[in-house]
């Protein structure tokens, strides 16, 4: 134990190091050219992770004016300590408490517990995870879907099984079903589906069965949801095809500009420590380094960019028009629509709706390029033909783009705070032979929450330097005071952790 407290506290101080030290990056006006970019698959751009599907950035590609000495330098020396005798894990440690509050505060205490707050205990996990509740409040939702006309509603999360667990685990693939309850406008479980059997709520497994269902989800929502659609499928694609085809002074570029910058360093980076042997995600989640690689090699490829659009995702899943309540879809169409807004508001300054010749945004050379950029790199394209588009579907569109990388990210993301560190309810992993799990693997899944959550540049921040002319400007100022009535809008009601607030959106996957 002495030797897990030493490992720990080293650790430990990795992490408040570089909690404290990240600051918003300065996004500044483009540079005036830089070099194509040629994604290849990330088997060949990082040999120790044999992806031959997922394409990205290789090292030394990257745009230079992404390029960050030190920050880099620290993560390559981070993911070399994963080899050396002070690597995160050590075998055979104890469990942790079997009080989650006793629990988190060995695992988040000291200064990093000053800089940062608690996490706080969503409600449908009080005094049990509540999967009813679950599926409409919070970042599960997402999961929520009806495959057919009078088919129950359901997660379905049993792809799951066929990728290699850890030894010594519970396979975590499972479905969900669901009944409406016309009175309380909600949703009920009513059985689950997973190593246990087919369980319902007067069953005694029934608690064991709703943790391995939420480990699924967690776990699916992590690696696929997030860092595969978000971060390797959707944003490092969007920021490739826009510096691609865009020169730096087009209007949609400098739009995207925020959106995109430093897209590629970061991933780099991220993708080392979070995928290689040894790595947050194989250390943390079920899967083992094999069956890691299969799941993102098969994932990627069903990216569908309808994610971006609430309504659409909505429509998809059988979700629109239902009986029952539905809270964090109208919390997401209401962030979705500021959006939306300011983006059909930015094209209507340079390509009307219905203007012709060269302020025709179907005659603009650059714009088709874009396209046809986003067609070639994006698994199943963007919803839009080159060849048949109209401004409107264009503009919700490029208004997803925004929502993948600020929204998306966010409840994907750094929002799962709340949520993945009760694992007496949310277990990262289901263990054959205990309730929980060791003291390293929780402790790693702390500080990788921990570290999500550093400072970056806020969403709600002026980018008005950026803008082409004053007409852009003022569209940028009414999209901040939109978003800062929206913001005041929520504050009037009461806070609920399951709500995606616009303070806390940032404006990239990097900054």
């Amino acid at each position: 134990m002495l030797k897990w407290f030493l490992r720990r506290k080293f650790w430990d101080l990795i992490a408040l190091v570089k909690y404290f030290f990240a600051k918003p990056v300065d996004i500044k006006l483009p540079p005036t050219q830089w070099r194509h970019i040629y994604p290849k698959p990330m088997s060949e751009a990082i040999p120790k992770v044999p992806l031959d599907k997922v394409m990205v950035c290789p090292r030394g590609q990257i745009p230079r004016d992404e390029r960050t000495l030190v920050p880099a330098t620290f993560y390559d020396v981070q993911v070399w300590l994963y080899t050396t005798r002070w690597k995160p894990m050590q075998p055979d440690l104890p469990r942790i408490d079997l009080d989650p509050e006793v629990a988190l505060k060995r695992a988040f205490n000291g200064l990093r517990r000053r800089l940062f707050h608690d996490p706080k205990m969503p409600a449908e996990y009080v005094p049990a995870p509540d999967l009813g509740l679950l599926a409409v409040r919070g970042p599960f939702a997402c999961y929520t879907r009806r495959p057919r006309k009078n088919a129950p509603w359901q997660w379905d999360l049993r792809m799951l099984d066929k990728y290699e667990h850890r030894s010594g685990l519970v396979k975590i693939g499972s479905r969900v079903l669901f009944r409406e309850d016309p009175v309380g406008r909600s949703l009920r479980a009513y059985r689950i589906e997973c190593a246990l059997g087919r369980i319902e709520p007067t069953d005694p497994e029934w608690g064991q069965a709703c943790k391995i269902a939420l480990c699924a989800a967690s776990t699916h929502l992590s690696l696929v949801r997030h860092y595969n659609w978000v971060h390797l499928a959707g944003g490092a694609q969007l920021a490739i095809a826009t510096r691609n085809t865009l020169p730096q002074d087009h209007p949609l570029f400098r739009l995207l500009w925020p959106y995109i910058y430093g897209t590629q360093q970061s991933n780099d980076m991220v993708t080392r420590g979070q995928m290689l042997p040894e790595g947050d995600f194989e250390t943390t989640f079920s899967f083992t380094f094999t069956g890691m690689c299969d799941l993102f090699d098969a994932t990627y490829g069903q990216y569908q960019h309808s994610v971006n659009d609430p309504k659409e995702d909505a429509r998809l899943r059988g979700v629109r028009g239902v009986a029952f309540d539905t809270p964090t879809q109208q919390n997401l169409e209401e962030l979705f629509e500021v959006i939306h807004d300011f983006v059909c508001e930015y094209l209507e300054i340079y390509y009307p709706r219905n203007a012709t010749g060269a302020n025709d945004v179907h005659s603009n050379t650059e714009i088709l390029d874009w396209l046809d950029e986003l067609d070639r790199l994006v698994p199943n394209g963007v919803d839009v033909d080159p060849k048949n588009f109209t401004w409107a579907d264009f503009a919700r569109m490029v208004a997803g783009q925004l929502y993948l990388v600020t929204v998306q990210h966010e409840i994907l993301g750094s929002f799962m705070w709340n949520y993945q560190l009760w694992t007496d309810r949310l277990p990262p992993r289901i263990y054959k032979d205990s309730p929980r799990e060791p003291l390293d693997v929780y402790q790693r899944l702390v500080n990788a929450n921990y570290i999500l959550n550093v400072r970056r540049r806020a969403l709600m921040h002026n980018f008005n330097d950026i803008a082409l002319d004053d007409k852009a400007r003022a569209a940028m100022s009414r999209f901040q005071s939109a978003l800062l009535d929206l913001q005041a809008e929520m504050e009037s009601q009461p806070y609920a952790v399951w709500k995606v607030y616009p303070r806390d959106l940032k404006v990239n996957i990097n900054a």
